[in-house]
């Protein structure tokens, strides 16, 4: 009997449930770290600021001074770099610029734009709050804050942060290797002659390009026919190498017994039909500790089936724990669409913006999930849940952007 329909979420949750994140750690460079997974808390050693500073170019003075006076001498100046060492006279005012330290007895800056700028003596030409214009000590980073937690990938962001308290090396988990492989009689690799009966393989770059993207270590183990000791062997070897073993082809009805026998035999090996549209079929295993995920060999199901079930399942064996799936924002359907209800349809489309800003989505005029060039001609996938039948133009629907820029 064929195993039940799953739902997207079940499906997920027992992927990731079947898999455990690597424990191996290195050090690595700030400059090598992009996209890497913190295996443990960066905490601060250095306090941010790591003294009072001016927010602006301007004077730095104490406000008492100004109750019986709008003018004050200068007793020097105070740039960026430079240390204040001296004390404020009472009385007096330092010219200062941005981010330079603001020295003792002085407790507001004014903004050089509402003073009349004098370099022996300014004149103050509104009445400043005390406190104004300081960035005060610790008011961004304090000692023991932790700046990254553990299980975070790294961003950016975070590197600046980390540099700004002159760590130039972090400590990440080891980067997970991942196996790709394409099973078929029919299937070429592209640059080399087909027979008349073949088709060019185009899974493996579309699958390790989308997973390269998360730092992950590609092993491309090529095509293998559709032959039990070869595949047998593959997957033998894939075992001591990789900890994710992905394969495009069978798993469809028909061709799943092929691909079971041969993993019964290694380890442990479920088949689904997943209720979603592309990508029904799929099947996910172990092969002692490394993880099988299987893919169906049609090139869009495939393609989605990866996004939706493989890349989490990467994420979760790098170590990441706070990723909360892609990014779905609400667009304005501009055509009306029908459709057969009970599987989740992940349509190809055009997201874009009207001349007022809006978000507008118009699906790929061929849904069929045989025309790759439904996926190169789009830019999302627009989102029909389960019991959708039709939806007007007009209405908002959920939208994935294959990137962020729109």
């Amino acid at each position: 009997m064929p195993s039940p329909w799953l739902a997207l979420e079940e499906a997920l949750q027992q992927a990731l449930n079947a898999t455990s994140a690597v424990n191996t750690t290195k050090t690595v460079s700030i400059f090598e770290a992009l996209g890497r997974i913190t295996s443990s808390d960066v905490v601060a050693t250095i306090p941010v600021p790591p003294w009072d500073n001016s927010a602006m170019d301007g004077y730095a003075f104490n406000a008492d001074d100004l109750n019986t006076t709008k003018t004050l001498p200068i007793q020097g100046t105070l740039t960026a770099g430079m240390s204040a060492d001296e004390a404020l006279k009472p009385g007096y005012a330092f010219k200062i610029m941005t981010g330079a330290p603001v020295p003792q007895g002085a407790d507001t800056v004014e903004m050089i734009e509402n003073t009349d700028g004098g370099d022996d003596q300014v004149t103050f030409l509104s009445s400043p709050k005390a406190g104004s214009n300081i960035r005060a000590k610790e008011n961004d980073i304090a000692v023991g804050q932790v700046l990254v937690p553990a299980n975070t990938r790294l961003q950016p962001e975070h590197l600046m942060l980390l540099s700004s308290q002159g760590l130039c090396e972090v400590q990440v988990f080891r980067k997970v290797k991942v196996g790709i492989v394409a099973t078929g009689d029919e299937l070429a690799a592209a640059g080399e002659q087909k027979l008349a009966s073949q088709i060019y393989e185009s899974n493996r770059i579309g699958v390790a390009s989308l997973i390269t993207k998360l730092g992950v270590e590609v092993v491309d183990f090529g095509i293998v026919k559709d032959n039990k000791q070869a595949l047998a062997d593959l997957f033998s070897r894939a075992q001591q190498e990789v900890d994710i073993m992905i394969s495009s082809g069978g798993v469809s009805v028909g061709e799943a017994d092929f691909v079971k026998d041969i993993l019964d035999n290694l380890g442990q090996i479920d088949f689904w039909k997943i209720a979603i549209k592309p990508g029904k079929p799929f099947a996910l295993g172990k092969i002692g500790n490394t993880v099988f995920c299987g893919l169906p060999g049609n090139p869009v199901s495939s393609f989605v089936t990866a996004q939706l079930l493989v890349l989490p399942v990467i994420r979760k064996k790098q170590g990441e724990t706070k990723h909360t799936g892609p990014l779905t924002v609400n667009a304005t359907l501009t055509k009306d669409v029908k459709r057969r209800p009970g599987r989740r349809d992940f349509q190809r489309a055009i997201i874009s913006r009207s001349d007022t800003g809006e978000l507008l989505v118009t699906p790929h005029k061929n849904q069929s999930s045989g025309v790759m060039t439904s996926i190169t001609q789009s830019n999302s996938f627009m989102v029909l849940h389960e019991s959708v039948a039709s939806i007007s133009q007009g209405e908002q629907v959920p939208v994935i952007p294959f990137n962020l820029t729109l």
